[in-house]
């Protein structure tokens, strides 16, 4: 009965460290290229997610003061259309233009993910990837586009960002 009580015991405390030795493993979801190589994208910090709401409430609010707080100054975005962003100065302003001509325009966030690509040879950048519906102007002038919103967070802020964009059908809006 001993030598089996003893062989018991050290299987169980075998497995007990053994369990203990397993790092936690990042909850990896997709891979992005480095060098023609692939390094794993994970489950990113949640606190990126209410960047992006506080963000795009700035902009529902017409408050152009919060959405210039959430971007660094040398902020660059990249437009749909291939127009590039250089400076959050410059994104307001054209922010306070297009809300000039455009003030029911209105943002919809309808899902929002915060991953971080785990890079090999440089840091591992955050990046929230989120989805809009997007809509302005009224009548038979109004559009409506469902848009990708893809926003490098650092420190709390948007350093980057790429911006997709399709035409929302009828069937879609209503």
């Amino acid at each position: 009965m001993k030598k089996y009580f003893k062989f018991y015991s050290l299987l169980v405390i075998s497995l007990v460290l053994l369990g203990c030795n397993n790092a936690v493993q990042p909850n990896v979801f997709g891979y992005e290229s480095e060098d023609g190589n692939k390094v794993d994208i994970s489950t990113g910090d949640q606190a990126s997610l209410e960047v992006i709401v506080n963000y795009f409430e700035g902009y529902n609010n017409k408050d152009l003061e919060t959405v210039e707080s959430l971007e660094h100054q040398d902020f660059l975005g990249f437009a749909h259309t291939g127009q590039v962003v250089e400076g959050s100065k410059q994104h307001i302003e054209m922010s306070k233009q297009f809300l000039d001509q455009f003030p029911n325009a209105k943002w919809e966030i309808l899902w929002s993910i915060s991953s971080n690509i785990n890079f090999k040879n440089k840091p591992t950048e955050n990046w929230v990837t989120t989805c809009l519906n997007t809509s302005f102007g009224e009548g038979e002038n109004k559009n409506n586009f469902q848009r990708i919103f893809d926003a490098q967070i650092v420190d709390g802020k948007i350093k980057k960002a790429y911006l997709y964009q399709r035409d929302m059908s009828d069937r879609e809006i209503n």
